[in-house]
């Protein structure tokens, strides 16, 4: 985890994010004690899912373009794909400027699986529902609106450059 410091950051913000990388690392610690970590899935290897989450996080992403971020010759991504192709988790499209490209888009039972994974949180909240007040449901509803507002930012920023 990088420093608040690395980001840039004036040294008030610096910081309260030191402060809030430590509290979601207690949080996320806690959470494991609780709800244990995710098992991944049975029936994926690591590269397999090493594979999906580039493709879903870079949708429209190409067969070369994951071999290179895999370090893998051209074939064996190839081959990843295809397996990933055959489990429904990932599609090809033909690219509408060159028909010899086929990009990458994840299938609804692929974002899933990233989901499941990814999962933690989901399950650590069902648990302290229970606990939660009502006022601190509220200001956790805020506090994800506000990070979904930022996240939005960021995707509109990163789309301008």
């Amino acid at each position: 985890m990088r420093s608040p410091q690395s980001f840039g950051l004036d040294p008030e913000r610096a910081s309260l994010a030191a402060e809030l990388i430590e509290l979601n690392m207690q949080v996320h610690d806690r959470a494991i004690g609780l709800v244990g970590p995710m098992p991944p899935p049975p029936d994926l290897t690591m590269q397999q899912f090493r594979v999906l989450g580039h493709v879903v996080r870079q949708p429209g992403i190409s067969g070369n373009e994951l071999g290179g971020l895999l370090g893998v010759s051209a074939p064996t991504a190839s081959g990843l794909v295809e397996r990933l192709v055959e489990k429904g988790l990932i599609t090809r499209i033909d690219d509408a400027d060159d028909r010899r490209i086929r990009r990458l888009h994840p299938s609804e039972a692929g974002r899933d699986i990233m989901r499941q994974m990814d999962s933690m949180f989901e399950r650590m909240l069902g648990a302290v529902l229970q606990v939660l007040a009502v006022d601190e449901l509220e200001v956790l509803c805020q506090s994800a609106r506000t990070m979904l507002v930022a996240l939005d930012r960021l995707g509109a920023d990163s789309d301008d450059t």
